[in-house]
């Protein structure tokens, strides 16, 4: 099915508001009270959405409401990163279908790529409606290639060709992780379009960022996760696969806590879960816990100074830690300036890691629900 702006006019409102009758859709989209009806019939018989139970209107016809339908039609979300890829499935809904399937593949960016096209088309059936296809770096997509990031560190940009082949004439919806999580974050939380939002994901020693302008995502000339990640101090810290050191997610992280003696044995030791053992149990006075989240503070709080977003969403499993998530707001505050502390918003959503497959998913729901997320 080709999605016009009328089909996904409807489906936004559906999304938004849940089950309403051709008449409710005429007054939430304003198009023609025909035309709603031929935009309907369509995606009826698509099996999009389908008809519930007639309720009475208070006189006349009774109205027979539409909601989209979770039992038909699905989205796939693939992944690729570092030695592995998977895909998912999941409903109109948004609900998980099954179990992932990852494949751990040896070897460069090109047989990640291949075994991404094969994994994809092992999973395309005639329910399949889209995909979502999450990559973690830089992608260019006009020349549908990856240009850097953790996929090619170090080697040429990569194509996506083969993965566009296997999908054949499936809408394909190709962006950063970041961007995958945003789109996520907008239909979950019914966000307001109007607002501008700078999602933060914080994990051990991976820091991404996305920008939501108008409900959509800002791409820039290449999509990529703003790249905070790689802000720069003069700190020694371990070698980022971008080739530099001193990058803000090689700061914060396991390894650089136990540099600057956070514990856990010497560097290169088992501790990868340090920082996230350390930050459950911390206590005010930790001070090698607290230059780590300094750190993190200046890198955020020099973006939002920079955007001005209206909201700054950040996105981890320390979330679950009440102790750092003040310590990490206090200091984002305290740093800010002072026009914007009063009016940037800040939320705390504790999701599961960006590169997972359901989540690409999502992307392909963007493109389906949301202007300005179509592949390109």
């Amino acid at each position: 099915m080709k999605t016009t702006d009328e089909h996904r006019s409807l489906l936004r409102e559906l999304w938004h508001h849940g089950a309403q009758s051709r008449s409710d859709l005429h007054e939430l989209t304003r198009i023609g009270p025909n035309r709603v009806g031929v935009v309907a019939s369509g995606l009826i018989e698509e099996g999009v959405v389908r008809e519930c139970q007639a309720r009475a209107s208070g006189g006349g016809r009774p109205r027979v409401p539409l909601e989209i339908d979770p039992g038909q039609r699905h989205m796939l979300g693939l992944t690729i990163w570092p030695g592995a890829v998977s895909v998912a499935r999941v409903n109109l809904c948004g609900q998980l279908i099954g179990k992932p399937v990852a494949r751990v593949v040896a070897g460069g960016p090109d047989r990640l790529v291949a075994a991404a096209a094969a994994v994809l088309g092992k999973a395309i059936n005639g329910q399949t409606m889209g995909v979502g296809v999450s990559v973690p770096g830089f992608y260019d997509a006009e020349s549908r290639r990856v240009l850097s990031g953790m996929v090619v560190a170090g080697q040429d940009p990569v194509s996506l060709g083969p993965v566009f082949d296997r999908a054949g004439g499936l809408a394909v919806v190709v962006e950063n992780d970041m961007h995958a999580l945003a789109a996520r974050w907008q239909l979950t939380h019914r966000a307001d379009v109007g607002h501008d939002v700078l999602l933060v994901n914080i994990g051990d020693g991976v820091l991404g960022a996305a920008m939501l302008i108008g409900g959509r995502p800002n791409r820039g000339c290449v999509s990529s996760a703003n790249e905070l990640g790689h802000m720069r101090y003069f700190v020694d810290t371990e070698r980022c696969y971008c080739g530099q050191s001193g990058c803000l997610e090689r700061i914060f992280s396991s390894a650089y806590l136990r540099r600057i003696g956070g514990g856990g044995g010497a560097e290169g030791e088992a501790g990868g879960g340090l920082l996230m053992e350390r930050s459950a149990a911390y206590e005010s006075g930790d001070e090698s816990l607290e230059t780590l989240y300094g750190y993190l503070a200046n890198g955020i709080v020099n973006v939002v100074n920079f955007i001005r977003p209206h909201r700054l969403v950040l996105v981890s499993e320390l979330t679950r830690c009440p102790d750092v998530c003040d310590l990490l707001t206090r200091s984002i505050r305290s740093r800010l300036l002072g026009e914007l502390v009063d009016r940037v918003r800040i939320d705390l959503w504790d999701q599961p890691v960006a590169h997972q497959a359901e989540t690409a998913g999502w992307l392909a729901l963007a493109g389906l629900y949301c202007d300005g997320w179509q592949g390109r």
